[in-house]
């Protein structure tokens, strides 16, 4: 289904988003200078800025850019695919993550487990690679891992 091209976000709501990208994660704001952060319903994406944007403006979309993060209630969700492209640059709320735990999660998409972390979305890696995002929750670990990305661990 087509849609409206998403609109760019204000300054007020760019300084928002990329504050909330440091104070969770560690990745740090100039990591986006190149990149238009566009919004439409209740998603964000990362758009590489040009300034073509506004004649893009008319266009009707499917998808626009990377889409990286979700508006879930009044929090903002990571995309796993943001995190597997980006995450690397993030320097805390990281949970490298045992076999035994991958294969429970895979199972249950939650595990019990106590952790030395704030609670709200996490970066999930095993001992190679960043896998994507998880929400950490006192006691529990929740996984929002694709099923693809769970189906090859």
């Amino acid at each position: 289904m087509e849609g409206r091209f998403p609109q760019k976000v204000s300054e007020k709501e760019r300084e928002e988003i990329l504050k909330y990208l440091e104070d969770r994660f560690g990745i740090e704001p100039f990591y986006f200078e190149k990149y238009e952060i566009l919004r439409g319903v209740s998603n964000f994406w990362l758009f590489p800025k040009t300034f073509y944007l506004e004649k893009l403006k008319n266009l009707q979309v499917q998808t626009v850019g990377l889409l990286f993060l979700r508006q879930v209630s009044k929090y903002l969700k990571p995309t796993s695919a943001f995190l597997q492209r980006f995450g690397y640059l993030a320097k805390k709320n990281i949970i490298t993550l045992p076999e035994e735990v991958i294969l429970i999660l895979k199972e249950r998409n939650k595990v019990e487990i106590e952790l030395d972390l704030e609670p709200g979305y996490v970066i999930l890696k095993d001992k190679h690679w960043i896998l994507g995002c998880g929400l950490y929750l006192p006691g529990k670990l929740f996984s929002y891992l694709e099923p693809k990305v769970l189906k090859n661990l």
